[in-house]
Protein backbone atom coordinates (compact mmCIF):
# COMPACT_ATOMS: atom_id res chain seq x y z
CA UNK A 1 0.00 0.00 0.00
CA UNK A 2 1.14 3.54 -0.82
CA UNK A 3 2.29 5.63 2.11
CA UNK A 4 0.45 9.33 1.83
CA UNK A 5 2.41 12.45 2.27
CA UNK A 6 1.95 15.85 1.36
CA UNK A 7 3.27 14.95 -2.19
CA UNK A 8 1.23 12.79 -3.09
CA UNK A 9 -1.91 14.64 -1.44
CA UNK A 10 -0.86 17.63 -4.16
CA UNK A 11 -0.37 15.17 -7.02
CA UNK A 12 -4.20 13.69 -5.90
CA UNK A 13 -5.72 16.97 -6.20
CA UNK A 14 -3.76 17.53 -9.62
CA UNK A 15 -5.02 14.32 -10.88
CA UNK A 16 -8.79 15.78 -9.61
CA UNK A 17 -8.20 19.00 -11.28
CA UNK A 18 -7.26 17.45 -14.90
CA UNK A 19 -9.84 14.58 -15.56
CA UNK A 20 -12.71 16.28 -12.96
CA UNK A 21 -12.28 19.77 -13.63
CA UNK A 22 -15.89 20.69 -14.61
CA UNK A 23 -16.98 18.83 -11.40
CA UNK A 24 -14.37 20.83 -9.05
CA UNK A 25 -15.65 24.33 -10.48
CA UNK A 26 -19.20 23.65 -9.12
CA UNK A 27 -17.77 22.16 -6.23
CA UNK A 28 -15.02 25.26 -5.69
CA UNK A 29 -18.30 27.56 -6.85
CA UNK A 30 -21.08 26.22 -4.53
CA UNK A 31 -18.40 26.25 -1.69
CA UNK A 32 -17.77 30.03 -2.24
CA UNK A 33 -21.27 30.57 -2.35
CA UNK A 34 -21.85 28.92 1.01
CA UNK A 35 -18.88 31.11 2.61
CA UNK A 36 -20.58 34.71 1.00
CA UNK A 37 -24.22 33.81 2.28
CA UNK A 38 -22.61 33.25 5.81
CA UNK A 39 -19.92 35.83 5.93
CA UNK A 40 -21.31 38.50 3.86
CA UNK A 41 -24.57 40.08 5.63
CA UNK A 42 -27.26 41.10 3.10
CA UNK A 43 -26.29 39.05 0.23
CA UNK A 44 -29.10 37.49 -1.90
CA UNK A 45 -28.05 34.43 -3.57
CA UNK A 46 -30.83 33.38 -6.17
CA UNK A 47 -32.31 29.70 -6.34
CA UNK A 48 -31.18 29.51 -9.74
CA UNK A 49 -27.50 29.90 -8.83
CA UNK A 50 -27.52 27.11 -5.81
CA UNK A 51 -29.10 24.66 -8.35
CA UNK A 52 -26.97 25.61 -10.53
CA UNK A 53 -24.00 24.89 -8.67
CA UNK A 54 -25.47 21.92 -6.42
CA UNK A 55 -26.67 20.05 -9.79
CA UNK A 56 -24.08 20.90 -11.38
CA UNK A 57 -21.52 18.45 -9.34
CA UNK A 58 -23.51 15.42 -10.00
CA UNK A 59 -24.16 16.20 -13.71
CA UNK A 60 -20.36 16.91 -14.62
CA UNK A 61 -19.48 14.08 -12.75
CA UNK A 62 -21.73 11.55 -14.65
CA UNK A 63 -21.14 12.93 -17.86
CA UNK A 64 -17.21 12.93 -17.51
CA UNK A 65 -17.50 9.22 -16.35
CA UNK A 66 -19.38 8.75 -19.59
CA UNK A 67 -17.47 10.72 -22.13
CA UNK A 68 -13.99 8.53 -20.74
CA UNK A 69 -15.51 5.79 -22.87
CA UNK A 70 -15.27 8.23 -25.66
CA UNK A 71 -11.22 8.53 -27.21
CA UNK A 72 -11.69 12.06 -29.06
CA UNK A 73 -10.90 14.65 -25.99
CA UNK A 74 -12.33 17.22 -28.05
CA UNK A 75 -15.72 14.80 -27.47
CA UNK A 76 -15.33 14.54 -24.01
CA UNK A 77 -15.15 18.96 -23.62
CA UNK A 78 -17.64 19.00 -26.23
CA UNK A 79 -20.10 16.49 -24.33
CA UNK A 80 -19.90 18.41 -21.15
CA UNK A 81 -20.01 21.72 -22.37
CA UNK A 82 -23.14 21.13 -23.98
CA UNK A 83 -24.28 19.46 -20.49
CA UNK A 84 -23.44 22.46 -18.57
CA UNK A 85 -25.45 24.36 -21.34
CA UNK A 86 -28.55 22.67 -20.96
CA UNK A 87 -27.90 23.14 -16.96
CA UNK A 88 -27.76 26.68 -17.61
CA UNK A 89 -31.21 26.68 -19.82
CA UNK A 90 -32.70 25.00 -17.03
CA UNK A 91 -31.77 27.46 -14.65
CA UNK A 92 -32.60 30.48 -16.25
CA UNK A 93 -36.24 28.87 -16.48
CA UNK A 94 -36.37 28.87 -12.84
CA UNK A 95 -38.61 31.03 -10.94
CA UNK A 96 -37.04 33.75 -8.88
CA UNK A 97 -39.22 32.82 -5.92
CA UNK A 98 -39.08 28.98 -4.97
CA UNK A 99 -42.24 26.97 -4.50
CA UNK A 100 -42.78 23.97 -3.10
CA UNK A 101 -42.75 21.90 -6.33
CA UNK A 102 -39.18 23.33 -7.36
CA UNK A 103 -37.76 22.16 -4.46
CA UNK A 104 -38.89 18.53 -5.23
CA UNK A 105 -38.58 19.08 -8.65
CA UNK A 106 -34.66 20.12 -8.30
CA UNK A 107 -34.08 16.94 -5.88
CA UNK A 108 -36.17 14.40 -8.15
CA UNK A 109 -33.18 15.78 -10.89
CA UNK A 110 -30.82 15.43 -8.39
CA UNK A 111 -31.14 12.55 -7.43
CA UNK A 112 -31.34 10.97 -11.03
CA UNK A 113 -27.72 12.71 -11.95
CA UNK A 114 -26.80 10.61 -8.83
CA UNK A 115 -27.87 7.62 -9.77
CA UNK A 116 -26.85 7.94 -13.09
CA UNK A 117 -23.06 8.35 -12.30
CA UNK A 118 -23.44 4.90 -11.06
CA UNK A 119 -24.11 3.22 -14.80
CA UNK A 120 -23.26 5.63 -17.48
CA UNK A 121 -19.67 4.41 -16.93
CA UNK A 122 -21.22 0.84 -18.45
CA UNK A 123 -24.41 1.41 -20.31
CA UNK A 124 -22.37 -0.46 -23.40
CA UNK A 125 -20.93 -3.69 -21.23
CA UNK A 126 -23.31 -6.76 -21.05
CA UNK A 127 -21.35 -7.74 -17.83
CA UNK A 128 -22.32 -6.48 -14.53
CA UNK A 129 -19.55 -7.29 -12.52
CA UNK A 130 -17.34 -4.00 -13.34
CA UNK A 131 -20.67 -1.95 -12.49
CA UNK A 132 -21.40 -3.57 -9.41
CA UNK A 133 -17.81 -3.69 -8.02
CA UNK A 134 -17.72 0.35 -9.11
CA UNK A 135 -21.02 0.87 -7.35
CA UNK A 136 -20.03 -0.89 -3.83
CA UNK A 137 -16.36 1.24 -4.31
CA UNK A 138 -17.80 4.50 -4.90
CA UNK A 139 -20.68 3.57 -2.14
CA UNK A 140 -17.96 2.93 0.45
CA UNK A 141 -15.84 5.77 -0.36
CA UNK A 142 -18.65 7.95 0.28
CA UNK A 143 -18.96 6.86 3.55
CA UNK A 144 -15.40 6.83 4.18
CA UNK A 145 -15.05 11.29 3.00
CA UNK A 146 -18.58 11.45 5.60
CA UNK A 147 -16.75 9.88 8.22
CA UNK A 148 -13.26 11.96 7.28
CA UNK A 149 -15.28 14.85 6.69
CA UNK A 150 -16.81 14.54 10.32
CA UNK A 151 -13.43 13.84 12.44
CA UNK A 152 -11.74 16.92 10.83
CA UNK A 153 -14.63 19.21 11.28
CA UNK A 154 -14.82 17.95 15.07
CA UNK A 155 -10.73 18.09 15.37
CA UNK A 156 -11.19 21.87 13.65
CA UNK A 157 -14.10 22.75 15.85
CA UNK A 158 -12.35 21.83 19.22
CA UNK A 159 -9.09 23.41 18.47
CA UNK A 160 -11.42 27.04 17.98
CA UNK A 161 -13.08 26.01 20.67
CA UNK A 162 -9.64 25.18 22.95
CA UNK A 163 -8.52 29.03 21.38
CA UNK A 164 -11.69 30.57 22.91
CA UNK A 165 -11.59 29.19 26.38
CA UNK A 166 -7.65 29.45 26.96
CA UNK A 167 -6.59 32.13 25.47
CA UNK A 168 -10.12 34.22 25.37
CA UNK A 169 -10.02 34.72 21.64
CA UNK A 170 -12.95 36.37 20.39
CA UNK A 171 -14.53 33.88 17.84
CA UNK A 172 -17.65 34.39 16.29
CA UNK A 173 -19.92 31.06 15.80
CA UNK A 174 -19.80 31.93 12.20
CA UNK A 175 -16.53 30.53 12.04
CA UNK A 176 -17.89 27.23 12.79
CA UNK A 177 -20.17 27.32 9.80
CA UNK A 178 -17.19 28.29 7.50
CA UNK A 179 -15.06 24.88 9.54
CA UNK A 180 -18.25 22.77 8.27
CA UNK A 181 -18.12 24.28 4.49
CA UNK A 182 -14.52 23.65 4.28
CA UNK A 183 -14.77 19.87 5.94
CA UNK A 184 -18.25 18.85 3.73
CA UNK A 185 -18.24 21.19 0.73
CA UNK A 186 -14.36 21.31 0.34
CA UNK A 187 -12.58 18.48 1.68
CA UNK A 188 -15.23 15.63 1.24
CA UNK A 189 -16.28 15.62 -2.28
CA UNK A 190 -12.29 16.33 -3.88
CA UNK A 191 -11.40 13.55 -1.53
CA UNK A 192 -14.43 11.37 -2.82
CA UNK A 193 -12.81 12.39 -6.49
CA UNK A 194 -9.81 11.69 -6.35
CA UNK A 195 -10.63 7.46 -4.90
CA UNK A 196 -12.40 7.42 -8.10
CA UNK A 197 -10.97 4.41 -10.08
CA UNK A 198 -9.49 5.17 -13.38
CA UNK A 199 -11.01 4.22 -17.21
CA UNK A 200 -8.81 1.00 -17.28
CA UNK A 201 -9.24 -0.06 -13.48
CA UNK A 202 -13.29 0.50 -13.43
CA UNK A 203 -13.25 -2.46 -16.48
CA UNK A 204 -10.17 -4.52 -15.26
CA UNK A 205 -10.90 -4.55 -11.39
CA UNK A 206 -11.30 -7.96 -9.47
CA UNK A 207 -14.12 -9.07 -7.99
CA UNK A 208 -14.33 -9.49 -4.55
CA UNK A 209 -17.08 -9.61 -2.45
CA UNK A 210 -16.72 -8.92 1.13
CA UNK A 211 -17.06 -10.68 4.14
CA UNK A 212 -19.34 -7.77 5.84
CA UNK A 213 -21.92 -7.15 2.42
CA UNK A 214 -22.12 -10.92 2.55
CA UNK A 215 -23.83 -10.55 6.44
CA UNK A 216 -25.66 -7.28 5.36
CA UNK A 217 -27.53 -9.12 2.48
CA UNK A 218 -27.60 -12.61 3.78
CA UNK A 219 -28.45 -12.03 7.35
CA UNK A 220 -29.96 -8.58 7.79
CA UNK A 221 -31.46 -8.05 4.54
CA UNK A 222 -33.02 -10.86 3.80
CA UNK A 223 -34.57 -12.50 6.54
CA UNK A 224 -36.28 -8.42 6.98
CA UNK A 225 -37.49 -9.08 3.37
CA UNK A 226 -39.23 -12.63 4.20
CA UNK A 227 -41.05 -10.86 7.15
CA UNK A 228 -42.23 -8.04 5.66
CA UNK A 229 -43.56 -10.10 2.55
CA UNK A 230 -44.76 -12.30 4.83
CA UNK A 231 -46.80 -9.95 6.14
CA UNK A 232 -47.82 -8.47 3.70
CA UNK A 233 -49.67 -11.64 2.10
CA UNK A 234 -51.35 -12.04 5.51
CA UNK A 235 -52.87 -9.08 4.73
CA UNK A 236 -53.96 -9.51 1.16
CA UNK A 237 -55.46 -13.11 1.56
CA UNK A 238 -57.83 -10.91 4.59
CA UNK A 239 -58.62 -8.55 1.74
CA UNK A 240 -60.06 -10.76 -0.38
CA UNK A 241 -61.67 -13.17 2.56
CA UNK A 242 -63.50 -9.78 3.61
CA UNK A 243 -63.85 -8.65 0.48
CA UNK A 244 -62.86 -5.05 1.38
CA UNK A 245 -61.15 -2.04 -0.24
CA UNK A 246 -57.19 -1.93 1.35
CA UNK A 247 -55.94 0.42 3.69
CA UNK A 248 -54.42 3.82 1.21
CA UNK A 249 -51.21 3.33 3.59
CA UNK A 250 -50.53 0.04 2.10
CA UNK A 251 -49.11 1.47 -1.21
CA UNK A 252 -45.98 2.81 0.74
CA UNK A 253 -45.37 -0.53 2.40
CA UNK A 254 -45.23 -2.30 -1.37
CA UNK A 255 -43.52 0.20 -2.81
CA UNK A 256 -41.08 0.03 0.45
CA UNK A 257 -41.00 -3.87 -0.16
CA UNK A 258 -40.48 -3.50 -4.24
CA UNK A 259 -37.40 -1.50 -3.35
CA UNK A 260 -35.72 -3.43 -0.64
CA UNK A 261 -35.96 -6.42 -2.83
CA UNK A 262 -34.30 -5.00 -5.68
CA UNK A 263 -31.74 -3.38 -3.32
CA UNK A 264 -30.78 -6.91 -2.15
CA UNK A 265 -31.20 -8.19 -5.62
CA UNK A 266 -28.01 -5.78 -6.33
CA UNK A 267 -26.44 -6.20 -3.42
CA UNK A 268 -26.04 -10.06 -3.24
CA UNK A 269 -25.73 -10.38 -7.73
CA UNK A 270 -22.12 -11.86 -7.10
CA UNK A 271 -23.25 -14.58 -5.40
CA UNK A 272 -25.52 -15.56 -8.25
CA UNK A 273 -21.98 -15.55 -10.53
CA UNK A 274 -19.89 -18.00 -8.19
CA UNK A 275 -18.35 -20.84 -10.48
CA UNK A 276 -18.06 -23.42 -7.96
CA UNK A 277 -21.44 -23.22 -5.86
CA UNK A 278 -23.90 -20.88 -6.87
CA UNK A 279 -25.84 -19.26 -3.66
CA UNK A 280 -29.60 -21.35 -3.83
CA UNK A 281 -30.90 -18.52 -2.01
CA UNK A 282 -30.32 -15.40 -3.80
CA UNK A 283 -31.08 -17.65 -6.70
CA UNK A 284 -34.13 -18.09 -5.45
CA UNK A 285 -34.58 -14.25 -4.64
CA UNK A 286 -33.43 -13.40 -8.61
CA UNK A 287 -35.89 -15.63 -9.85
CA UNK A 288 -39.00 -15.73 -7.83
CA UNK A 289 -38.91 -12.32 -5.90
CA UNK A 290 -40.43 -10.41 -8.31
CA UNK A 291 -43.17 -13.11 -9.35
CA UNK A 292 -43.98 -12.67 -5.48
CA UNK A 293 -44.29 -8.93 -5.93
CA UNK A 294 -47.05 -8.75 -8.52
CA UNK A 295 -50.04 -9.67 -6.24
CA UNK A 296 -49.01 -6.87 -3.98
CA UNK A 297 -48.41 -4.30 -6.73
CA UNK A 298 -52.40 -5.12 -7.49
CA UNK A 299 -53.25 -4.48 -3.63
CA UNK A 300 -50.85 -1.44 -4.36
CA UNK A 301 -52.75 -0.40 -7.62
CA UNK A 302 -56.62 -0.67 -5.53
CA UNK A 303 -54.82 1.55 -2.27
CA UNK A 304 -53.46 4.36 -4.88
CA UNK A 305 -57.16 3.98 -6.51
CA UNK A 306 -58.51 4.51 -3.25
CA UNK A 307 -56.71 7.28 -2.17
CA UNK A 308 -57.04 9.20 -5.25
CA UNK A 309 -60.83 8.80 -5.31
CA UNK A 310 -61.26 9.91 -1.86
CA UNK A 311 -58.69 12.45 -1.36
CA UNK A 312 -57.75 13.73 -4.97
CA UNK A 313 -54.70 13.88 -6.97
CA UNK A 314 -51.57 15.41 -5.20
CA UNK A 315 -47.87 15.37 -6.49
CA UNK A 316 -47.26 12.96 -3.78
CA UNK A 317 -49.80 10.26 -4.42
CA UNK A 318 -48.90 10.80 -8.45
CA UNK A 319 -45.25 10.27 -7.52
CA UNK A 320 -46.85 6.75 -6.29
CA UNK A 321 -48.81 6.13 -9.05
CA UNK A 322 -45.71 6.17 -11.30
CA UNK A 323 -44.06 4.08 -8.84
CA UNK A 324 -46.30 1.71 -9.04
CA UNK A 325 -46.51 1.30 -12.99
CA UNK A 326 -42.69 1.21 -12.93
CA UNK A 327 -42.56 -1.46 -10.17
CA UNK A 328 -45.04 -3.67 -12.93
CA UNK A 329 -42.50 -2.96 -15.59
CA UNK A 330 -39.40 -3.77 -14.26
CA UNK A 331 -40.60 -6.88 -11.98
CA UNK A 332 -41.79 -8.33 -15.28
CA UNK A 333 -38.69 -7.80 -16.36
CA UNK A 334 -36.15 -8.99 -14.32
CA UNK A 335 -38.96 -12.00 -13.93
CA UNK A 336 -38.81 -12.67 -17.61
CA UNK A 337 -34.66 -11.99 -17.96
CA UNK A 338 -34.44 -13.76 -14.66
CA UNK A 339 -32.71 -11.39 -13.41
CA UNK A 340 -29.58 -11.27 -15.77
CA UNK A 341 -28.49 -7.00 -15.84
CA UNK A 342 -29.90 -5.67 -12.50
CA UNK A 343 -28.05 -2.19 -13.67
CA UNK A 344 -31.69 -1.70 -15.28
CA UNK A 345 -33.37 -1.28 -12.48
CA UNK A 346 -31.48 2.04 -11.88
CA UNK A 347 -31.62 2.85 -15.14
CA UNK A 348 -35.43 2.39 -15.81
CA UNK A 349 -35.97 4.08 -12.68
CA UNK A 350 -33.44 7.28 -13.29
CA UNK A 351 -35.55 7.69 -16.96
CA UNK A 352 -39.26 7.01 -15.29
CA UNK A 353 -38.12 9.56 -12.65
CA UNK A 354 -36.49 12.06 -15.28
CA UNK A 355 -39.32 11.98 -17.77
CA UNK A 356 -42.13 12.43 -14.75
CA UNK A 357 -40.58 15.76 -13.07
CA UNK A 358 -39.45 17.76 -15.75
CA UNK A 359 -41.48 19.47 -18.58
CA UNK A 360 -45.23 19.91 -19.33
CA UNK A 361 -45.80 16.30 -18.90
CA UNK A 362 -44.84 16.09 -15.27
CA UNK A 363 -46.38 15.36 -12.40
CA UNK A 364 -46.32 18.82 -11.58
CA UNK A 365 -47.81 20.35 -14.40
CA UNK A 366 -50.48 17.80 -14.44
CA UNK A 367 -51.36 18.26 -10.97
CA UNK A 368 -51.24 21.97 -11.35
CA UNK A 369 -53.72 22.02 -14.34
CA UNK A 370 -55.97 18.95 -12.56
CA UNK A 371 -55.99 21.58 -9.53
CA UNK A 372 -56.95 24.60 -11.08
CA UNK A 373 -59.42 23.06 -13.39
CA UNK A 374 -61.13 21.73 -10.54
CA UNK A 375 -61.14 24.80 -8.37
CA UNK A 376 -62.59 26.21 -11.44
CA UNK A 377 -65.04 24.13 -11.61
CA UNK A 378 -66.14 24.08 -7.51
CA UNK A 379 -66.21 28.19 -8.54
CA UNK A 380 -68.67 27.39 -10.90
CA UNK A 381 -70.36 24.84 -8.82
CA UNK A 382 -71.42 27.40 -6.08
CA UNK A 383 -71.98 30.11 -8.37
CA UNK A 384 -69.14 32.14 -6.79
CA UNK A 385 -68.02 33.46 -10.69
CA UNK A 386 -69.34 35.61 -12.89
CA UNK A 387 -67.72 36.12 -16.43
CA UNK A 388 -64.85 33.72 -15.38
CA UNK A 389 -63.63 36.32 -12.09
CA UNK A 390 -64.98 35.49 -8.30
CA UNK A 391 -67.06 37.60 -6.75
CA UNK A 392 -67.09 38.87 -2.77
CA UNK A 393 -68.87 36.60 -0.79
CA UNK A 394 -67.17 37.66 2.42
CA UNK A 395 -70.65 38.89 3.74
CA UNK A 396 -71.48 35.06 3.07
CA UNK A 397 -74.18 36.24 0.67
CA UNK A 398 -73.99 32.54 -1.10
CA UNK A 399 -74.03 30.04 1.23
CA UNK A 400 -71.60 26.69 0.55
CA UNK A 401 -72.09 23.22 1.88
CA UNK A 402 -69.52 21.91 3.81
CA UNK A 403 -68.76 19.60 1.44
CA UNK A 404 -67.82 22.19 -1.26
CA UNK A 405 -66.44 24.63 1.39
CA UNK A 406 -63.86 22.34 2.59
CA UNK A 407 -62.76 20.85 -1.15
CA UNK A 408 -62.53 24.22 -2.03
CA UNK A 409 -60.57 25.02 0.73
CA UNK A 410 -58.31 22.54 0.87
CA UNK A 411 -57.71 22.59 -3.28
CA UNK A 412 -56.76 26.34 -2.85
CA UNK A 413 -54.54 25.78 0.20
CA UNK A 414 -52.45 23.23 -1.42
CA UNK A 415 -51.97 25.57 -4.81
CA UNK A 416 -51.00 28.09 -2.43
CA UNK A 417 -48.82 25.84 -0.47
CA UNK A 418 -47.02 23.93 -3.23
CA UNK A 419 -47.09 26.35 -6.26
CA UNK A 420 -47.87 30.15 -5.10
CA UNK A 421 -50.99 32.00 -5.10
CA UNK A 422 -50.16 33.88 -8.24
CA UNK A 423 -51.02 30.78 -9.99
CA UNK A 424 -55.02 31.58 -8.64
CA UNK A 425 -54.38 35.00 -10.12
CA UNK A 426 -56.76 33.88 -12.99
CA UNK A 427 -59.68 33.45 -11.02
CA UNK A 428 -59.43 36.77 -9.74
CA UNK A 429 -59.51 40.75 -11.02
CA UNK A 430 -57.91 42.03 -8.79
CA UNK A 431 -53.96 41.29 -7.64
CA UNK A 432 -53.66 38.58 -5.22
CA UNK A 433 -49.38 38.29 -4.91
CA UNK A 434 -49.69 39.75 -1.87
CA UNK A 435 -52.67 37.85 -0.05
CA UNK A 436 -52.72 34.32 1.39
CA UNK A 437 -55.24 31.16 1.59
CA UNK A 438 -57.06 32.51 4.40
CA UNK A 439 -57.83 35.63 2.37
CA UNK A 440 -58.92 33.84 -0.92
CA UNK A 441 -61.41 31.67 1.94
CA UNK A 442 -62.46 34.93 3.47
CA UNK A 443 -63.68 36.35 0.09
CA UNK A 444 -64.90 33.18 -0.93
CA UNK A 445 -66.86 33.08 2.39
CA UNK A 446 -66.10 30.23 3.75
CA UNK A 447 -63.35 31.84 6.52
CA UNK A 448 -65.24 29.55 8.86
CA UNK A 449 -64.53 26.14 7.79
CA UNK A 450 -65.00 23.83 10.34
CA UNK A 451 -62.39 21.76 11.25
CA UNK A 452 -62.83 18.24 10.64
CA UNK A 453 -62.38 15.68 13.47
CA UNK A 454 -62.75 12.73 11.56
CA UNK A 455 -63.71 10.54 8.59
CA UNK A 456 -65.60 7.42 9.01
CA UNK A 457 -66.30 4.67 6.28
CA UNK A 458 -68.73 1.89 7.39
CA UNK A 459 -70.21 -1.03 5.34
CA UNK A 460 -72.07 -4.04 6.35
CA UNK A 461 -69.43 -7.31 6.41
CA UNK A 462 -69.85 -10.01 3.61
CA UNK A 463 -69.91 -12.83 5.79
CA UNK A 464 -72.50 -11.02 8.36
CA UNK A 465 -74.67 -13.97 9.47
CA UNK A 466 -77.49 -11.60 10.72
CA UNK A 467 -80.96 -12.90 9.68
CA UNK A 468 -83.22 -9.77 9.56
CA UNK A 469 -87.07 -10.35 9.82
CA UNK A 470 -89.08 -8.74 6.38
CA UNK A 471 -92.56 -10.75 6.68
CA UNK A 472 -94.64 -8.07 8.29
CA UNK A 473 -93.41 -5.28 5.66
CA UNK A 474 -95.27 -4.72 2.44
CA UNK A 475 -93.01 -3.33 0.06
CA UNK A 476 -89.02 -2.68 -0.22
CA UNK A 477 -87.43 0.47 -1.70
CA UNK A 478 -83.70 0.46 -2.89
CA UNK A 479 -82.40 3.97 -2.50
CA UNK A 480 -79.60 5.17 -4.75
CA UNK A 481 -77.06 6.40 -3.40
CA UNK A 482 -76.52 9.87 -1.61
CA UNK A 483 -75.11 13.18 0.23
CA UNK A 484 -75.74 15.69 2.45
CA UNK A 485 -75.58 18.29 -0.52
CA UNK A 486 -78.69 15.78 -2.24
CA UNK A 487 -81.76 16.75 -0.79
CA UNK A 488 -84.46 15.26 -3.30
CA UNK A 489 -83.23 11.52 -3.47
CA UNK A 490 -86.09 9.64 -4.86
CA UNK A 491 -89.22 10.45 -6.73
CA UNK A 492 -91.41 8.33 -8.37
CA UNK A 493 -94.61 6.69 -8.61
CA UNK A 494 -94.83 4.55 -5.83
CA UNK A 495 -92.56 6.84 -3.25
CA UNK A 496 -90.92 10.09 -2.26
CA UNK A 497 -87.80 10.54 -0.16
CA UNK A 498 -85.82 13.55 0.24
CA UNK A 499 -82.89 14.64 2.93
CA UNK A 500 -82.68 17.36 4.99
CA UNK A 501 -80.69 18.09 8.74
CA UNK A 502 -79.70 14.22 8.47
CA UNK A 503 -83.58 12.98 8.49
CA UNK A 504 -84.94 10.89 5.26
CA UNK A 505 -88.33 12.17 4.65
CA UNK A 506 -90.35 9.33 3.12
CA UNK A 507 -93.75 9.98 1.78
CA UNK A 508 -95.11 6.56 0.19
CA UNK A 509 -97.86 7.72 -3.15
CA UNK A 510 -99.65 4.27 -3.48
CA UNK A 511 -100.01 2.81 -0.26
CA UNK A 512 -102.29 3.98 2.42
CA UNK A 513 -99.52 4.99 5.10
CA UNK A 514 -98.58 8.58 5.94
CA UNK A 515 -94.88 9.85 5.65
CA UNK A 516 -92.26 8.77 7.91
CA UNK A 517 -89.11 10.93 9.42
CA UNK A 518 -86.37 7.87 9.84
CA UNK A 519 -83.20 10.04 11.58
CA UNK A 520 -80.10 9.06 10.34
CA UNK A 521 -77.55 10.94 13.02
CA UNK A 522 -78.18 8.45 15.89
CA UNK A 523 -76.97 5.37 13.77
CA UNK A 524 -74.27 7.61 12.19
CA UNK A 525 -73.07 8.22 16.26
CA UNK A 526 -72.63 4.66 17.26
CA UNK A 527 -70.95 3.93 14.12
CA UNK A 528 -68.16 6.66 15.03
CA UNK A 529 -67.56 5.72 18.65
CA UNK A 530 -66.23 2.48 17.06
CA UNK A 531 -65.08 3.45 13.61
CA UNK A 532 -60.99 3.70 14.76
CA UNK A 533 -61.35 0.07 15.64
CA UNK A 534 -63.38 -1.24 12.27
CA UNK A 535 -65.08 -0.53 9.35
CA UNK A 536 -67.25 -3.50 8.62
CA UNK A 537 -70.22 -4.24 10.89
CA UNK A 538 -73.12 -6.68 10.91
CA UNK A 539 -76.38 -6.14 9.13
CA UNK A 540 -78.20 -5.78 12.75
CA UNK A 541 -75.36 -3.06 13.76
CA UNK A 542 -76.30 -0.90 10.18
CA UNK A 543 -80.25 -1.07 10.77
CA UNK A 544 -82.53 1.61 11.97
CA UNK A 545 -86.10 0.06 13.39
CA UNK A 546 -89.16 1.39 14.07
CA UNK A 547 -93.16 0.45 13.94
CA UNK A 548 -93.60 1.70 10.68
CA UNK A 549 -90.38 1.09 8.43
CA UNK A 550 -87.32 -0.87 8.66
CA UNK A 551 -84.04 1.01 6.97
CA UNK A 552 -80.52 -0.93 6.32
CA UNK A 553 -77.88 0.97 5.72
CA UNK A 554 -75.43 -1.22 3.44
CA UNK A 555 -72.52 1.35 3.89
CA UNK A 556 -72.08 4.79 4.60
CA UNK A 557 -68.78 7.29 4.18
CA UNK A 558 -68.44 10.87 5.65
CA UNK A 559 -67.07 13.77 7.94
CA UNK A 560 -67.67 14.60 11.52
CA UNK A 561 -67.40 17.89 12.89
CA UNK A 562 -67.17 18.58 16.66
CA UNK A 563 -66.71 22.21 16.18
CA UNK A 564 -70.65 22.40 15.47
CA UNK A 565 -71.14 18.42 16.42
CA UNK A 566 -72.20 18.17 12.12
CA UNK A 567 -72.10 15.08 10.36
CA UNK A 568 -71.79 15.10 6.44
CA UNK A 569 -72.26 12.19 4.40
CA UNK A 570 -70.53 12.22 1.36
CA UNK A 571 -71.80 8.98 -0.01
CA UNK A 572 -74.52 6.42 1.13
CA UNK A 573 -76.41 3.38 -0.11
CA UNK A 574 -79.64 1.76 2.07
CA UNK A 575 -82.57 -0.49 1.48
CA UNK A 576 -86.13 0.72 3.33
CA UNK A 577 -88.77 -1.73 4.34
CA UNK A 578 -92.13 -0.33 4.74
CA UNK A 579 -95.03 -1.41 6.55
Amino acid sequence: MKKFSFKTGIEKIQGVALRFPFTLFFILGLACMFLLQINKHGIDIKPAKWVFFSLGIALSLSVTLFSETLKTLVYKIGLNLVAILVLMAYCWLLPEKFEAVNFYQVISIGIVLVLSAFVVPFIKKNNDIPFWEFSKTAIVQLIIAFIFAQVLFAGLSLAVLSLKELFKVDIQPKVYEDIAVICYALFAPIYFLTNIRSFQEMYNQEFKFDKFIKILGMYIFLPILALYTMILYVYLAQIIIKWQLPNGWVSMLVSVLGLGGFISMLILYPLRLEKEKPNKVVNLLSKYFPALLLPLLVLMSVGISRRLGDYGMTVNRMYVLILNVWLYGISLYLFLTNARHLKWIIISFSTVLLISSVGPWSVYSITRRTMLKEIGQLLNDTKLLKDGKVIDNSEKTIVLSPKLSEALSEDIKYVCTNYGIEKLQRFFKDSVKSKTSSDINEKLGISDLPVKDTNFNAWIEKTSNSVIDINSYLSLVFIPSFNSDKTDILNNDLVEISLKDLNLKVNPKAMNTSAVIIPLKPKLKEILQSHKTRSSYSAKEMTITSENYKLIITSVMGNYYSQNDSIYISNCDAQLFLK
